[in-house]
């Protein structure tokens, strides 16, 4: 019972001290003061004041834990054993009891953030990658514990083995908690037959664990995500499987179980319903996803930011994979308002029950090029294989080849003359990453390949941005821009607005590497003011974009403004933006699928 105090106690000033941070802006800011960064680090990752904070808080519970039972445990055992006239290996049971009682609440803090409907990350407003980090080096820190919690018991066995007949009696050996007419079936047991050994219990748990980790390394993990997805929910065996192991687990692991579970429930909500969605092709093998989102799923959302995304279910593709995707759509402008379709003016969410129109750019897979190849080649094969070329297998093949440099695109994607296929999925989410780029005065997304749809997000942000400010100018200052057009565009393109311009955020750049083969005339940039797209094309001899060059391009034309990237692509092309974000001392985030 002290036990579980503890740890209800340790949780409840936890919440609190995440409440302060949470609405106090001064203590976030001050929290979020780096002592050491990411180049000084043997991982890379920066240390921040919070961060060390956290890492000791941790500490701090295990050393309470360490001071109310070592000495306990010690004296039971060794007094125990010395009744029984059992001196040796008796301080051993004791460090594995302590170990035990470190792994139930790294257990429950393994469990407490891992919910993608969080409610501790969505109320206290922490960021994915904070909870996701700190799950997993809890989850590590858990393994470690489970070893080193096994090993000691394996250290005392031989103990045992030195007079059995002797040890028996008060040490069983398949639970050396309790006295052996206390587990042993068919004695005086009151206890029940899973406390008669709590080594097959302990067996099975840490054999999950195991295939928990090695599908949770980056190498497997990033490669087949759904091996990694799917092993994962073993963990509600362990979860059974290890409060049958420790009676005080469920205590621990209770919160976390109940975030689980409100998660779970949420998901099969979202993932019951079908939805009708149309598939279009743009080009050059990419294609645009789009689908009515009910409003009703983002009721309670506080979608400012505009990096989302989903995890889509497309049965004819896949029965049991899930796959998440970056909606190109900006979602907190869409909640907001909407278009009417009488009158083409803004209503108010609350005069309409419209859906929101959501849409998804991917592109197919394909394999290496094959040099003096005949027949199938077995990178072809497993190409076909992929979710995406499923996915895209379902336009018509012959009507995929289409011009996509032309220059015919007009800026509403709905308005395209292209070959499309309708189809129904499942949907779930969305899932928001918490960044606010409109808080910095230049915006640049340099993203690669398939990473350009985050990128498409943020310049839709921007766009409804400008535009609500444009709606809330004077007339007079309409008629100026009006009649000033050709100072407008000249504006456009270096960057600039008129200084009277009410918001902070007045430039957004997105820079798009991608191969000359596969680069297409995206039709889902708005015209306006101070967005620039620009696309460095490689392949065919062409030099790779020199990323920290870039940066500091589009800097120079702007000296002592605040700057803000963001970075989307394949790993390589993140760690060279990484490296030329720090290089340059400039913000910025990375979009990973972790």
């Amino acid at each position: 019972r002290l036990h579980v105090v503890v740890w209800y106690c340790w949780i409840s000033l936890s919440v609190t001290i995440l409440a302060v941070r949470a609405f106090q802006p001064f203590t976030a800011s001050c929290l979020q003061w780096h002592l050491i960064r990411g180049q000084w680090t043997l991982l890379g990752k920066s240390v921040t004041l919070s961060g060390l904070l956290v890492v000791l808080w941790v500490l701090g519970l295990y050393g309470i834990i360490t001071g109310i039972w070592w000495l306990r445990l010690q004296d039971y055992f060794v007094t125990r054993g010395e009744r029984g006239e059992v001196m040796n290996g008796n301080t051993a049971l004791a460090a594995v009891a302590l170990t035990g009682h470190y792994a139930d609440v790294t257990m429950g803090m393994v469990l407490l953030p891992v919910a993608r409907h969080s409610a501790l990350a969505s109320f206290f407003r922490l960021s994915p990658s904070t909870t996701f980090a700190f799950h997993m080096i809890q989850a590590y820190l858990l393994c470690a514990l489970v070893l080193i919690h096994g090993a000691i018991y394996a250290s005392w066995v031989p103990v045992y083995y030195q007079d059995p007949r002797l040890t028996q009696d008060i040490f069983p050996l398949l639970n050396p908690t309790y006295l052996h007419d206390e587990v042993w079936p068919g004695l005086r047991s009151s206890l029940g037959i899973w406390r008669a050994s709590l080594v097959f219990t302990g067996l099975v748990t840490a054999l999950i664990m195991l295939a928990l980790l090695i599908t949770a390394l980056p190498i497997v993990r990033r490669k087949h995500f759904n091996v990694f997805y799917f092993t994962h929910l073993l963990s509600i065996v362990a979860v059974i499987v290890i409060c049958l192991h420790a009676s005080t687990m469920f205590y621990c692991t209770a919160p976390g179980l109940a975030m689980w579970l409100l998660d779970w429930s949420m998901r099969v909500y979202e993932l019951s319903a079908r939805i009708d969605s149309s598939l279009t092709t743009i080009g050059k093998g990419w294609f645009c996803l789009t689908l009515p989102l009910p409003r009703r799923r983002l009721d309670g959302c506080a979608c400012h930011s505009p990096l989302a995304h989903f995890h889509i279910h497309h049965s004819q593709s896949s029965i049991r994979e899930i796959h998440p995707f970056t909606t190109i759509t900006h979602l907190a402008s869409q909640k907001a308002m909407t278009p009417s379709s009488t009158s083409g003016h803004v209503v108010a969410l609350s005069e309409t029950d419209e859906p929101i129109m959501v849409q998804f750019l991917f592109r197919k897979s394909e394999p290496e090029p094959i040099v003096a190849s005949s027949g199938s080649h077995p990178s072809k094969k497993k190409a076909s294989k992929q979710w995406t070329n499923k996915v895209a297998s379902l336009v018509d093949a012959t009507c995929m080849d289409i011009p996509s440099r032309s220059g015919k695109y007009s800026v509403d994607p709905e308005s395209l003359p292209l070959p499309s296929y309708q189809t129904s999925l499942r949907l779930e989410g969305p899932y928001f990453t918490p960044v606010n780029p409109a808080s910095y005065n230049t915006v640049i997304c340099l993203v690669a390949g398939t990473g350009i749809s985050g990128a498409v997000a943020i310049a839709a942000a921007f766009s409804a941005q400008s535009a609500t400010a444009m709606r809330n100018t004077t007339p007079s200052a309409q008629q100026l821009e009006t009649s000033g057009e050709t100072v407008r565009r000249e504006h456009a393109y270096s960057g600039q607005v008129s200084p009277s311009t009410p918001h902070v955020w007045h430039r957004c750049v997105v820079v798009w590497s991608i191969r000359e083969s596969d680069h297409v005339k995206l039709p889902f940039f708005q015209d306006t003011p101070g967005l620039e797209v620009l696309s460095h094309l490689t392949g065919n001899d062409r030099a790779r974009i020199d990323l920290k060059k870039t940066i500091d391009d589009i800097r120079r034309t702007e000296p002592g403004r605040s700057t803000w990237i963001y970075l989307s692509g394949p790993n390589a092309f993140l760690e060279a933006g990484k490296k030329a974000c720090q290089a340059s001392h400039v913000g910025f985030f990375s979009a990973r699928w972790s």
